[in-house]
């Protein structure tokens, strides 16, 4: 019995011990409401706020199996629960895939480092056909000069209050012409915030964009997708940056008070890997690498989720794309 006593202090004292994690790591936990993480064979973190748990037999399973849908069921049934695993363990099925740091539909990370990934449940898109119908038909609308709507006047799963960041893209066949994003408390306040910005840019450009925007609204799809971050990546060196940012992920950055970002496809355009396109990125807002190691900067990796599209009425030759 007092074997077993000492044992036990022996544990206690060691956690007590035990010196907390980055504050970012903490910080991200928090951000995600996560308060249990499953934490599997070689993690090493400790909040304050968040309690430890090894993985069940069923966690085991999921993780094992070829698709993440039972993985996800199990996290969302927890409630305020996330699963923490080192980077390139030695797992099978989808674990592996996570281990890998690819995207996986129905997870997303919180927190991402060369020693720790931890994923959270995506909270799923409930949105009707005629919803996303209709995100894509007010972008076309406000385009071609219609009255902006009050929020009242969505659906309820459009005004659900959450963080988010809607995009709302001008294309030609796919080919992007314009874009812009706007972070908000809603989808629909982020949808009349980027549409807005968008159509204010088409006009400071409206000579080189081709001529006005409501003319040029025939021959253009308008796009509507959702920014959904997949991971702050705590490590900024090169290589990792490049594993972390998978052909499926833009990359991003805020500094201070704004934020810029890198979408997939010109991460890939470019030629020059994610760190490339980041560094890039840094540089053409004027200012310097020195930046990703400041406290105010954070690095953050992202999926587009699409919402909508309204196709061009007229169908023409798909144009050579345009900065926007």
């Amino acid at each position: 019995m007092a074997l077993v006593l000492v044992s036990v202090l022996a544990v206690l004292l060691v956690r007590a011990l035990a010196p907390e994690s980055p504050s970012e790591v903490c910080d991200a936990l928090a951000r995600g409401r996560i308060t249990h993480l499953v934490a599997l064979d070689g993690v090493e973190v400790r909040c304050d706020a968040v309690r430890l748990e090894p993985p069940t037999d069923a966690v085991r399973a999921a993780l094992a199996a070829p698709e993440p849908d039972a993985l996800v069921a199990w996290l969302r049934e927890q409630k305020g629960t996330a699963l923490a695993l080192v980077p390139e363990a030695p797992l099978s099925g989808i674990g592996a895939r996570l281990a890998a740091l690819a995207h996986v539909v129905g997870l997303r990370a919180l927190v991402l480092s060369p020693e720790l990934a931890v994923y959270a449940p995506m909270r799923e898109l409930a949105l009707s056909s005629e919803e996303r119908d209709a995100v894509a038909y007010v972008a076309r609308a406000l385009f071609r000069g219609a009255r902006e709507p009050s929020v009242a006047s969505f659906p309820p799963a459009l005004r659900r209050v959450e963080r988010v960041e809607v995009i709302v893209m001008l294309t030609v066949r796919g080919e992007p012409r314009l874009w812009r994003s706007a972070r908000g408390t809603s989808i629909a306040r982020a949808l009349l915030t980027a549409t807005r910005v968008a159509r204010d840019r088409w006009r400071e450009r409206e000579q080189a964009m081709g001529g006005p925007l409501a003319k040029r609204l025939l021959e253009l799809d308008v796009e509507v997708s959702l920014l959904s971050e997949d991971g702050s990546l705590l490590s900024t060196q090169r290589a990792f940056v490049n594993d972390a940012v998978t052909h499926d992920h833009g990359i991003g950055f805020d500094y201070r008070t704004a934020w810029h970002y890198v979408l997939p496809a010109d991460v890939a355009r470019r030629k020059t890997g994610a760190f490339g396109a980041l560094t890039e990125q840094i540089t053409e807002q004027g200012l310097t690498t020195a930046i990703l190691s400041q406290s105010d900067t954070r690095v953050y990796r992202f999926v587009t989720v699409p919402l909508g599209v309204s196709k061009a009425p007229l169908d023409v030759r798909a144009a050579e794309p345009e900065e926007p």
